[in-house]
């Protein structure tokens, strides 16, 4: 095995670029440190040559006291280049529970992200060091497969793809290529601070296996590369049952062959969750989860929260929510000459459409559940009772809040847009009206299209 340092140059960029599907726009992520430096000024040198246009994106976390000196650094070297920067503040508040570091990558990614367009990618200078490092402290927390085969040369990131060209290149070969050609870099102080693992790990660590196993950059990026091809085959087992049990992207039917192989059961739900672009599930909790959802069918309440998601089950299915808190239906006055309510927030607008769509026929309360002085609704000869007609529709327990209900004259008239009272129904008949309810709430929405799919299946 050679030892021999790959050295970096444009011409080597070109070819792992042009291995890759052509982008709109390559957005890079500059920091003014020596590996971003390398790739935007790479980039410009081959600007004659690509197809692609180049810009750039700097991220001022506004930590350093330095932080306002590092953007303008950053700004100054792009306007010296003839590159068009877009510097972004962010205010970082650690609120994951996974410490500021985690916190701070996760603001930039999601501030770069916003950035992109379909078509677009997005440049970081993460290099085989980093690479390295990344294998060592997922190491040093229990990751599985996922974690060790660290960063993917490419992912899916906002509306464009996150592309990382520099892996198979070593810091100090990014840091010739500038000498090289006389190019100055910033120094980020912090990046000494021995109390950040990754310091620690790059500082300490590193250094000594490097002494013992000569070349060890190198022998950790083939074992990332060995199990970043184990992880590919992993995925595809996951995503054939995804493609068979997920009824939404955020809700997942859980089948009886995920009961009898805990190991497959782990998989999909990590697979489902990297999907969705939720943070990864701790291994404590996705243990809790799978000893919560099979000893007993899941007839009991199972609650995992983790990074301000939530999972839940109900008849089988696991409930993925990106908010803690489901939200409640508001109340509200319905005017009877005003076709749409607008009910705010997640829960959207209540509307009356059609030739004959002029507003309620007198004025309607709108409500929750919790808030509802009816608790029956008028179908045919009998009174049906709330309580039972939202056990026969599925909806989990903690979203029976969330459903509107309307009451005209002090009846129960309308669930959501699928359930009538049945003279109300007829009124909508006659006047050629149709209540339908477009919440902005995503799983809500799902909420919505199941009931209506049930109710078209009834009346087949």
């Amino acid at each position: 095995m050679s030892n021999r340092l790959l050295p970096f140059t444009a011409e080597q960029l070109l070819l792992i670029l042009a291995s890759q599907p052509r982008a709109n726009t390559y957005l890079v992520g500059f920091s003014g440190g020596a590996d971003s430096t390398a790739l935007l000024y790479a980039l410009k040198q081959l600007k004659s040559r690509l197809e692609t246009p180049v810009q750039a994106v700097h991220v001022n976390h506004g930590i350093h006291p330095d932080a306002e000196l590092w953007q303008e650094h950053c700004e100054h070297f792009c306007q010296q280049q003839g590159i068009t920067l877009t510097s972004l503040r962010i205010n970082i508040e650690s609120c994951t529970g996974y410490g500021l570091e985690a916190e701070a990558r996760h603001l930039r990614y999601q501030a770069m992200s916003a950035l992109l367009k379909p078509g677009d990618s997005l440049l970081t200078a993460h290099h085989a060091d980093d690479q390295a490092e990344t294998l060592l402290l997922n190491l040093m927390r229990g990751s599985g497969v996922d974690g060790l085969s660290a960063m993917p040369h490419s992912r899916p990131l906002g509306a464009g793809v996150l592309q990382r060209p520099l892996l198979n290149f070593e810091n100090a070969a990014l840091v010739n290529y500038l000498q090289q050609n006389n190019v100055d870099w910033l120094e980020d102080p912090t990046n000494q601070l021995l109390h950040h693992d990754r310091n620690f790990v790059r500082h300490q660590v590193m250094p000594l296996l490097e002494s013992r196993w000569h070349g060890v950059n190198k022998r950790m990026l083939r074992t990332c590369n060995a199990l970043a091809d184990a992880r590919s085959l992993l995925e595809q087992l996951a995503d054939k049952y995804l493609e068979q049990y997920l009824c939404h992207r955020l809700v997942l039917q859980i089948g009886s062959k995920l009961h009898e192989e805990p190991a497959l059961f782990k998989l999909v739900i990590r697979r489902w969750l990297n999907k969705s672009g939720t943070p990864p599930i701790p291994a404590r909790s996705l243990e809790a989860l799978y000893d919560q959802v099979f000893p007993d069918g899941g007839k009991h309440k199972i609650r995992i929260q983790w990074g301000g998601r939530l999972l839940r089950l109900h008849q089988s299915r696991l409930w993925l929510q990106h908010d803690v808190e489901t939200p409640l239906c508001p109340d509200a006055q319905w005017p009877a000459n005003q076709a749409v309510i607008n009910l705010g927030g997640e829960h959207g607008e209540l509307k009356l459409a059609g030739p004959g769509a002029n507003g309620p026929p007198e004025e309607i309360v709108v409500s929750s559940r919790r808030n509802c002085r009816v608790n029956a609704i008028r179908q045919g000869a009998h009174h049906k009772s709330l309580k039972k007609l939202f056990q026969s529709t599925g909806i989990p327990g903690w979203f029976r809040d969330s459903i509107p209900l309307c009451e005209l004259k002090g009846e129960l008239v309308a669930i959501g847009d699928w359930c009538f009272d049945d003279q109300f129904a007829a009124w909508m008949s006659e006047n050629h009206v149709k209540l339908t309810w477009q919440p902005e709430n995503t799983l809500l929405q799902f909420i919505v299209a199941q009931q209506h799919r049930a109710g078209a299946i009834c009346r087949l």
